[in-house]
């Protein structure tokens, strides 16, 4: 199951590396990717680890991102 997230922010080019790098790092993510010119970062894992997973790539993207937010934007199908 997948789903896009919106970041509140751009990033830089080096942001969004570090991020990507550091979410695939999570064992529970199957895969994370970037959509819509950095605007939107897709991730996919199972249903029920959704709440863990999310809560671990929130500080994440907050660290990495100086205080970037994350919104749930959509489900991918």
């Amino acid at each position: 199951m997948g789903r896009y997230y919106r970041l509140s922010k751009t990033l830089s080019e080096a942001e969004v590396s570090e991020i990507l790098r550091e979410v695939r790092e999570i064992e529970e993510v199957d895969e994370a990717e970037y959509s819509e010119g950095y605007s939107k970062i897709l991730v996919l894992t199972e249903k029920e680890k959704y709440p863990e997973v999310m809560t671990r790539i929130i500080n994440i993207v907050s660290r990495v991102g100086k205080g970037c937010e994350l919104s749930f934007a959509g489900f991918a199908i």
